[in-house]
């Protein structure tokens, strides 16, 4: 009678532990989706109420609802309709949107390589970054338009 008990209580055992076995040997491991990817080729119209930021503007269209700083731009752009300041002692190269930012490598120009991110506490520093430095900024005056 005892050996049948044990014989049941192994067997139960067993598969229990093969059962628990395969359930760690399926699983994949879960990858973390990352908050930042490159961009090869983007568009600024892919950002609603752009803020931008560009120590060198070249040549891009920028919507008439952005907010604009910059430290040197290409000769002959059109900042009507567009809230412009300029800042002699800006650094750095960015758009914003309310919940990404789309960060360039270089001057702001078409095709310049950049990259996207969602991630909280950057979107959230280049915004206090912007408004530091616009609350600094000086209005571009019509004539140097």
């Amino acid at each position: 009678m005892v050996d049948i008990l044990s014989l049941v209580i192994g067997f139960g055992l067993g598969v229990i532990i093969v059962g628990i076995a395969i359930e760690f040997g399926t699983r994949k491991p879960v990858k973390p989706t990352s908050a930042s990817r490159p961009a090869h080729k983007w568009s600024i119209e892919e950002i609603s109420n752009p803020k931008i930021m560009a120590e060198y503007l070249g040549d891009i269209d920028i919507p008439k609802n952005s907010k604009l700083i910059v430290n040197r731009y290409k000769e002959g752009l059109n900042f009507d309709g567009i809230d412009a300041r300029r800042d002699p002692t800006l650094r750095g190269n960015f758009i914003l949107g309310d919940d990404r930012a789309l960060i360039l490598a270089g001057p702001i120009k078409k095709d310049e390589v950049a990259f996207w991110t969602v991630e909280k506490e950057i979107v959230e520093a280049l915004h206090r970054k912007f408004e530091e430095s616009w609350q600094s900024a000086m209005k571009l005056s019509d004539e140097t338009k």
